[in-house]
């Protein structure tokens, strides 16, 4: 049986045979090994192009997202400095496609936003950065296009701050910037932020060499009684002998620290007052008030302007005015003096646009004065009311070396009773007719200069009580304190000065409502 089977021993086999089947058995083995490298090398590069893709991808993520932010910050920016939608989103998309060159369209702006916590909330900005990514490897897989498009969101709007400082300087350059001369002295409950570059010393006495003449700060009389008292001083540069800056409080730590980083103008993004936020534009003309005469009450063409009758309602009933009292309103005016007599200013927004240089444009030296619930605004004469140009486009630039128009001085006395605009008291578009509603934004603004306007403003007088409250801010307007007197205020201003033999009293965040600083900020 056995004999029938085809049976052969692998010893049986001829060596030729048994060569052959060793050639094909490496053979085999050789298309085996190459079968393995061809996918394995397609499955590397198979992987190296999916992480080329998803590198791309997330390259191309952070791309639209910077995109995004830069985009949202600078039309923001656009939106806080009292532009509106036509002018914001332009260069939201400037930003958006053209500097960064995204695929994003004006369809991809929105203001306010349309989705989000920020949803139709107007001062916002939403903005949608697109780029369309080609790729290698996702494109293979059935449920795949050849390309992703990637976005990325981000949202961006006016925040309010709280600038708790008493007196801010902001003028690098003026030597000083802060100035106590003679045996005055000046007592902030607060802080004071220098930003002068002037030389002089530090706080331990060495000299500050920075290569610029004069001192930051000058601290008057080196005695007990007079010099510079405050919470904290901060100053960019030095000063004339660190012994005159003391702590508010006996026994506290020393407040003077100079070389520090200079201080933002917290007040930069404040909107120019116009007609669209509360500016009443009808034209006041020149009023002049004396003890004994009145003048200019009627280059008011609407004839609001004028002297009361006896027990006259002032405002809806906010004042009784009694015969000869005089009554001004809200609105534009070529300038204001008062030097006698009574007069009511019915709460709102005072412009004043000089129409001569170096003219005072607002002087209340003298008489009787209840002006509650406003705001002055010291322009100059190419002021328009209606865009607010072109004071809404200073902002960071300095004024230029020759002024472009007509700019007007102020001088006020300390003893004056004043209070800032204050939406939350007033309602004022029912005080009179014509009148307007008033933006929030002004909220806490007694007197607020246009920032190329560098006409000084004075304060003069004594008085031991509280007069004068609210901001005062000018970025670069000079101030010039004389006497003694007791402010619950905040002056932001170029720099300051205070001379005389008196003691000026600044009592930082007491008064009520706070002016606001506006930034803008990503929210989203």
């Amino acid at each position: 049986m056995l004999s029938q089977l085809n049976w052969t021993k692998k010893s049986d086999l001829s060596p030729r045979i048994r060569r052959a089947t060793k050639r094909s058995r490496r053979r085999n083995r050789r298309g085996a090994y190459l079968a393995m490298f061809t996918v394995s090398l397609t499955l590397f590069f198979g992987i190296l192009a999916m992480v080329y893709d998803l590198a791309l991808i997330n390259y191309t993520w952070r791309h639209c997202q910077n995109a995004a932010d830069a985009a949202a910050l600078a039309g923001g920016k656009k939106i806080i400095e009292g532009n509106q939608s036509s002018v914001s989103n332009p260069k939201a998309l400037e930003y958006l496609a053209t500097l960064n060159n995204t695929d994003s369209t004006i369809a991809d702006i929105h203001s306010p936003p349309t989705s989000g916590p920020y949803a139709n909330v107007e001062g916002y900005l939403e903005i949608i950065a697109r780029k369309r990514v080609h790729t290698l490897f996702l494109r293979l897989s059935p449920f795949s296009k050849s390309y992703i498009d990637v976005t990325a969101r981000a949202v961006a709007g006016a925040e309010a701050f709280l600038p708790e400082d008493g007196v801010i300087t902001l003028n690098p350059n003026a030597r000083p910037g802060l100035s106590v001369s003679g045996s005055a002295a000046l007592k902030v409950n607060g802080r004071i932020a220098v930003n002068s570059e002037g030389g002089g010393v530090d706080e331990y006495g060495n000299a500050v060499n920075n290569g610029n003449n004069g001192v930051a700060i000058s601290g008057g009389s080196p005695n007990s009684e007079k010099g510079v008292f405050a919470r904290i001083i901060d100053s960019v540069g030095g000063v004339d002998n660190p012994s005159v800056f003391k702590p508010l409080i006996p026994g506290e730590v020393p407040p003077l620290h100079t070389k520090v980083q200079p201080e933002p103008d917290p007040y930069l993004n404040v909107v120019t007052p116009m007609a669209s936020n509360g500016l009443d534009a009808r034209l006041r003309g020149s009023v002049s008030v004396t003890n004994n005469n009145v003048t200019g009450l009627n280059s008011d063409t609407t004839g609001q302007n004028h002297r009361a009758t006896n027990n006259e309602s002032v405002a809806g009933g906010l004042y009784s005015a009694a015969l000869g009292d005089v009554i001004l309103y809200p609105g534009i005016y070529d300038s204001i003096s008062i030097t006698g007599g009574k007069v009511y200013f019915v709460p709102g927004i005072y412009v004043l646009r000089s129409l001569k240089a170096n003219q005072d444009v607002l002087k209340l030296t003298g008489g009787t004065v209840i002006a509650e619930g406003l705001m002055f605004y010291n322009t100059g004469g190419n002021f328009n009311p209606t865009t607010g140009l072109p004071d809404s486009t200073d902002l960071t630039s300095p004024p230029p070396s020759a002024a472009t128009t007509t700019f007007g001085s102020t001088a006020i006395n300390s003893s004056f009773h004043t209070s800032p605009i204050d939406t939350t008291k007033y309602n004022y578009s029912s005080l009179y007719s014509g009148a307007k509603a008033i933006s929030k934004d002004f909220n806490g603004m007694m007197f607020y200069q246009r920032r190329h306007n560098t006409q000084v403003l004075s304060i003069t007088g004594n008085t031991s009580e509280t007069s004068l409250t609210g901001t005062f801010y000018g970025k670069w307007m000079p101030i010039s304190i004389s006497g003694q007197g007791k402010y619950d205020a905040q002056f932001v201003v170029s720099d300051m000065k205070v001379t005389g033999s008196g003691v000026v009293e600044v009592t930082a965040g007491n008064n009520s409502p706070k002016a606001m600083g506006k930034s803008v900020y990503l929210v989203e």
